[in-house]
């Protein structure tokens, strides 16, 4: 039996908490803890001479570092979405009680000694202290938010373009960014988001003037992800608009096309009639069909989840069906771009639509489903854990 969601975000809630009364005061806060504690904020800022430091050397050295305007206004910077909310009431209100809220909402401004967490008496407390509120409320609030606003636009393309395309060439994303938005970036400025991003834990990395994604690194070595980029490079991009393209900042998202809706009706009528392992399914054949995987990796999609045909003309209709939805689905290999689109703007050989019976393995990326157990072990899906 599952455990109660509800009562897992308190639990993971209290193991990050200190155990007492509340309390406002920075330098109080940071006394109360253990040395080690201090060593691990101080080790996240890169305080110097830290492992020399005793106790109340640390608490000094942390409370001047993260009450410094320059280095807040950095960290500010740096908040998604939901830290920036949070921040934001923190800032008004100092304190928040709230048992089940995310972890992750808060961890950056934990991690980095902004915000504190306290369990007492059954209630969680999130706590900004005193020195650091009025360290942020001498900051230019307007024009940090101005600037978190464009920090997190970047942000949420490059994100988008590695959902989209697999790996995508910096010079590209650059130019598909500037096209679409009035303030510009420079190239140095897109660089330094996307090292942010790799450092808030985006499992992207920077190859060879490409920004590759997180499925693409899965299991492969350096020369198969050279030969991935070399598979792509000339072909045209497919570019959205900007409303679509930032869907694919999530990365759940994918266009739901109506070949991937008619194989969803077929097999909810004829092969399974539960709703959500339908659902699990498709949302890993579409991704399977995105990194091009072969015919027996789309078959084991079915066969995971004990999804069999009953007879010869449902393996045939359910093939008849996969075909268009592979020939439709916007491709890693054809930097966005379906099969069919491919062909009708190819100039010269164009490539061919396939039947799905010859596709070879050696050209897939790892098969790894984003609803199936992560690699690691970690017992969670992979979407939730590595595929991140």
């Amino acid at each position: 039996m599952l455990e109660d969601p509800t009562l897992q975000l308190e639990q993971t809630n209290i193991q990050h908490a200190i155990i007492g009364e509340p309390m406002t005061s920075l330098s109080e806060i940071l006394l109360s803890l253990t040395k080690t504690r201090l060593s691990a904020l101080a080790s996240v800022h890169s305080i110097t001479g830290r492992s020399k430091m005793k106790k109340e050397e640390l608490a000094e050295a942390l409370s001047d570092y993260v009450t410094n305007t320059e280095h807040l206004s950095s960290m500010l910077l740096q908040m998604d979405g939901a830290e920036w909310s949070l921040f934001e009431t923190l800032l008004q209100e100092s304190s928040v009680q709230d048992n089940t809220i995310p972890y992750g909402d808060y961890a950056f401004l934990l991690d980095r000694g902004l915000v504190f967490s306290f369990f007492s008496e059954g209630q969680l407390h999130l706590i900004m202290p005193e020195e650091i509120r009025d360290a942020i409320r001498k900051a230019d609030l307007p024009a940090l938010k101005q600037q978190h606003g464009q920090h997190q636009l970047a942000y949420q393309y490059i994100v988008a373009a590695s959902h989209l395309y697999g790996a995508v060439k910096v010079d590209k994303l650059l130019e598909i960014y500037n096209d679409q938005n009035e303030q510009a970036l420079s190239a140095e400025e897109l660089l330094n988001e996307v090292n942010e991003a790799i450092g808030r834990g985006e499992n992207l990395l920077l190859h060879s003037g490409y920004i590759v994604n997180s499925y693409l690194l899965h299991d492969l070595d350096e020369q198969k992800i050279n030969d991935w980029i070399a598979k792509v490079e000339g072909k045209p991009y497919y570019v959205p608009e900007q409303e679509e393209l930032l869907r694919y900042a999530d990365e759940t998202y994918f266009e739901m096309t109506p070949q991937l809706s008619a194989l969803q009706q077929y097999v909810l009528r004829e092969l399974c009639k539960d709703q959500e392992t339908v659902e699990y399914l498709i949302d890993d054949l579409q991704l399977a069909c995105a990194k091009g995987s072969s015919i027996q990796d789309l078959i084991y999609e079915f066969e995971s989840r004990k999804i069999n045909f009953k007879n010869p003309l449902q393996a045939q209709q359910t093939i008849q069906l996969l075909t268009e939805v592979y020939n439709h689905t916007r491709m890693w290999a054809n930097n966005g771009h379906t099969l069919v689109e491919l062909q009708a703007i190819a100039d010269g050989v164009k490539p061919e639509l396939v039947k799905l019976v010859n596709i070879s393995a050696a050209d897939t990326v790892p098969k790894v489903g984003r609803n199936e157990p992560c690699p690691c072990g970690s017992g969670l899906k992979y979407k939730k854990c590595h595929g991140k």
